[in-house]
This record gives structure tokens, C-alpha cells and sequence, in this order.
């Protein structure tokens, strides 16, 4: 952050999915980027340093200053890692501790998340011995613990059953209000969403805007979600908040009532709302969807049931987890709502050459981006000019021109049949 171009990119690395690209490929448990801390050779405060990049440089900064791009929205400043005195008064246990059971579990703020269910112990005391580096603070030496757990929490997933059920006291409209209330206490007041996410302008900037949830995600999908979000997408930022179900269940309903300015989820469609009307065909659209030199050339950008690019979003989930209004709007006004971590990037080179696409690597020397031809460009760093980070998405907008209105209900109906597939057997009270 010590000019503009780095404070630019900066700014793009930031804008991360939380509940992010909610549509993630895979489910399973795992380290996002390897990210396992088991590399032979490797000082453990370096493992910790690659987890620090990855869930906590946007609130403590490149350099544990406290001062990362989401810093500014927080009500509560994020905590000087840097600073020496400060550090050297806690001892490796204390540190520990914050990391592994948040804010709320020390008796901290309630906006520093927990890492507990998402790290295994021995990733979280790399982030100790990382947090001494950042401090330069030697006189406290970190070892590894032998009997610190190696693997990674796991949690078991939502099954039928399980959705069944809370589709079940969403039905219910006492039981569904008492849950929304104690949602709303929870997101605000008691857990650390609003440290990442934001709803009518106020709250965190790394996950998604939630302002108009309700209208975008469907409440199972959300229950989901915040049940596991490591498990669904391994790579997410956003830490698993060790939830209960009755806790699980309020948050995703109180998200399920939140429509911003609007209470009608058809207003940003205008005219283009009758599409909803009529019955599409699946096997048409799936034959559109996947015909990359086609009419539509869905697949050209976004992959589904394991084939596809990867410019855009997987969609793999996208019919469980988005409305239907929501996946119609996508396609015909795809400015609108862009999906977090897939706004475009305009990269000016000092020759000259511009370049767009959407970042997909960066390291301190290349930044690697692709285009809308699914192309990907390595961009050596030294030679940028100038970054700037573009509100629109690289997806077509003439969609209304390319394809028939029946054409478009059939692509519909193929992105609503792409579900997150669930086992049957229950997990309640395991």
C-alpha cells in the first residue's frame, strides 16, 4: 500500500466471496489453496503467513498495521499485530486462543470471526508464530505443540432431511418470526457477519452486499451456506462459524427478509418479468447452455456439472442456491448484481496495451488475469501503469437479442435443475 497501483490491486484482492461466488464447484472438506501447513521444510510462521493473507490481511493489513481496506468499515479498530509492546504482552497461548475462539470467546469484540471450526490447530499456531513475526517480537518463541491436531475440523453436511425441516419452520410463520428476530441479533450483535458483510451501506466490505439477500438467495440455500461454507466451497474466505441449527437456521432466515429499497423482487426486471411465465425445457437449455460457439455460449465462461471455463462463476449449484428472478436477471441484465470476485479489472501497461479481464493469480511479481474468451494473460507487475477496478460484469448483454424468449425460459429452466446434491440419512443431534 505504498502507492496506488499496489493500493488498486489491493483493493481487488479484497473484494472476496463470503458468501461469494455462491456457487461453488465442489463439496468437501479441504484447504483452500493447499493451505494444509504440512509442507516439509517450511518455518511455520511462513505456513501462518499464506492463512494471514488469506482471512486476514483485509481487516489487519499487509503488514498487521490494523489498517486493511475493510478496516474503515468496522466500528471497532482491528488490532495493531505490528505493534511490538502490544504483542509481547500476550503470551503464544492467549493468541492462541483469540484465533481459535474469535472475539466473542475470549470476551473480545464480537467482529473478530473464529477460526476454530475452520483451521486445524496446527494451522492456527502458524498464525501465532506470524503474528510474533509481524510484531518482531523474538523474545517469545512459538513451538508446535506435538499434540496440536493436524487435520482440519469437519462438520456434517445438511441433508435432505435436514432441508426438509427447515423448509418445514419456514412454512411456519410464529416459528419462522421468533427465528428471523434472533437472526437479526445474531448477524448484528453476537456473531462476526457484519464485520465481512454489509447491508444498506453499512457493515463489511469483503463478502457480498446482503442488502437485498432475500431477493438473490434461496433461504435453504442460505441455511446451507452458514451451516458450512468451507465444506461447500473449500476455498471461500469466509471461516465456518460453528453454528448450531436453531443458530444456522435464524441467520438464514433473517437474510431471507432482507429486499433493500424494493419489496417487489420483479422491479429490476421491468417488462422482461412475463420471461418467468411459461415452462422452459431442460434438455433444450442444457443443449444452449453447452454449446460454447452457440447462440448462448454459456459454457464458453461457466462450467456445470464438472464441464465448462472458468472466466465466470461455477454454476454447478446455482439452482439452489439463487431465485429464479435472480438467475433471469443474471442473464439479461448481468450489470446489475455482479457476483463477488468476478468484477472486471482494467489493466493499463505502461506501452500502452490495455487489457481487461477478471483477476485469477497474483504473487508479488505477476498478476495473471483472463479474458472474455477465457484467454489468460500473465502480466508482469513492473510494467502496469495503471489498475482499476470496473462495477460491471464481462458477461454479454444482448442476450434479449441473441435468444428467442422461449430460448431464454429453456436456459432458465436448465440453471433452476442445477442443484447441490444432498444425502438422505439425517445428521440431527449426531
Amino acid at each position: 500500500m505504498k502507492n496506488k497501483l499496489v493500493k488498486n490491486l489491493l483493493i481487488l484482492f479484497c473484494l472476496i466471496g463470503t458468501i461469494v461466488g455462491l456457487e461453488g464447484p465442489a463439496i468437501g472438506g479441504g484447504s483452500p489453496g493447499g493451505m494444509d501447513g504440512k509442507a516439509e521444510g517450511t518455518p511455520l510462521w511462513k505456513k501462518g503467513e499464506v492463512l494471514y493473507r488469506h482471512y486476514c490481511v483485509h481487516c489487519h493489513g499487509e503488514e498487521g498495521d490494523g489498517d486493511g481496506l475493510n478496516s474503515e468499515f468496522l466500528d471497532k479498530e482491528p488490532a495493531e499485530l505490528s505493534n511490538k509492546k502490544f504483542i509481547q504482552k500476550k503470551n503464544n497461548r492467549q493468541i492462541f486462543r483469540v484465533i481459535k475462539f474469535g472475539g466473542v470467546g475470549v470476551r473480545k469484540s464480537h467482529l473478530m470471526p473464529v477460526f476454530g471450526f475452520t483451521l486445524s490447530e496446527r494451522q492456527i499456531w502458524s498464525l501465532v508464530a506470524y503474528v510474533r513475526k509481524l510484531a518482531d517480537d523474538d523474545t517469545n518463541k512459538v513451538e508446535l505443540p506435538p499434540e496440536a491436531e493436524e487435520n482440519r475440523p469437519t462438520i456434517q453436511p445438511v441433508t435432505i432431511l435436514d432441508r426438509d425441516r427447515i423448509l418445514d419452520l419456514y412454512d411456519d410463520e410464529k416459528q419462522r418470526s421468533a427465528l428471523i428476530q434472533l437472526g437479526e441479533h445474531l448477524f448484528f450483535k453476537k456473531k462476526s457477519c457484519f464485520a465481512c458483510h454489509s447491508v444498506d451501506d453499512e457493515g463489511g466490505k469483503v463478502g457480498p452486499d446482503l442488502t437485498r439477500a432475500g431477493f438473490l438467495y434461496n433461504p435453504e440455500w442460505l441455511y446451507i451456506w452458514v451451516h458450512d461454507p468451507q465444506g461447500v466451497k473449500p476455498n471461500t474466505k469466509m471461516p465456518n462459524m460453528g453454528l448450531n441449527e436453531k443458530e444456522a437456521t435464524a441467520i438464514a432466515f433473517f437474510l431471507s427478509i432482507l429486499r433493500g429499497e424494493s419489496e417487489d423482487p420483479f422491479e429490476e426486471l421491468g417488462e422482461l418479468k412475463i420471461l418467468l411465465d411459461g415452462k422452459g425445457d431442460v434438455q433444450k437449455g442444457e443443449a444452449l447452455f453447452f454449446d460454447a460457439e452457440g447462440k448462448a455460449g454459456c459454457s464458453k465462461c461457466h462450467a456445470a456439472r464438472g464441464k465448462g471455463g472458468s472466466v465466470g462463476p461455477n454454476l454447478s449449484f446455482v439452482g439452489s442456491s439463487r431465485t429464479s428472478h435472480f438467475l433471469l436477471e443474471s442473464i439479461l441484465k448481468p450489470n446489475s448484481v455482479v457476483t463477488v470476485d468476478f468484477n472486471s479489472m482494467a489493466v493499463l501497461m505502461k506501452d500502452g496495451e490495455a487489457i481487461k479481464g477478471i483477476k485469477k493469480k497474483e504473487n508479488d511479481e505477476f498478476l495473471e488475469i483472463v479474458d472474455q474468451e477465457g484467454s489468460v494473460k500473465k502480466i508482469v507487475k513492473a510494467d502496469i501503469e495503471k489498475v482499476e477496478i470496473e462495477e460491471e460484469s464481462l458477461m454479454p448483454t444482448d442476450f434479449k437479442d441473441r435468444l428467442s424468449d422461449q430460448e431464454i425460459r429453456d436456459v432458465l429452466a436448465f440453471l433452476e435443475s442445477l442443484k447441490i446434491p444432498l444425502k438422505e440419512e439425517s445428521t440431527a443431534g449426531k
